[in-house]
């Protein structure tokens, strides 16, 4: 019996990480789709730009953060425990120099931060 209860416990412990490469392997794949409203975006007229996953189906709970500041090493929370395959995000440029945007989704699974990166470059119009 006790070799049973030690075999299964070893089974068990294999389909457990078998299960989280899988899910590791599936969450890395993911990419972010964006679909703006229209090709061009004026200064300080807000737009809402569409964003989806490059994949449709289950997603974990994340969060978005917009980069932003000086070599866009600064991060700010803009959604907050999203469960769908996709979101909006509402854009004002201040000038025409605004013109690239960077996102970033993450994923906390199991204790691990998975970052899922955005960027883009839009045609802003005085």
């Amino acid at each position: 019996m006790e070799n049973t209860v030690s075999d299964l416990t070893k089974l068990n412990s294999k389909l457990i990480d078998s299960i989280q490469t899988l899910q590791e392997k599936n969450i890395s794949s993911f990419y972010l789709i964006e679909n703006l409203e229209k090709e061009n975006i004026k200064v300080n007229e807000t737009s809402k730009i569409h964003f989806d996953f490059g994949y449709k189906n289950y997603v974990p709970e994340y969060n978005v953060y917009r980069i932003y500041g000086e070599n866009y090493a600064e991060r700010e929370l803009i959604l907050k425990n999203q469960k769908l395959s996709e979101f909006d995000f509402e854009f004002t440029p201040e000038n025409i120099g605004e013109d690239r945007i960077q996102l970033e989704v993450a994923m906390n699974i199991d204790g691990i931060e998975w970052i899922i990166p955005a960027d883009l470059r839009i045609n802003v119009i005085d």
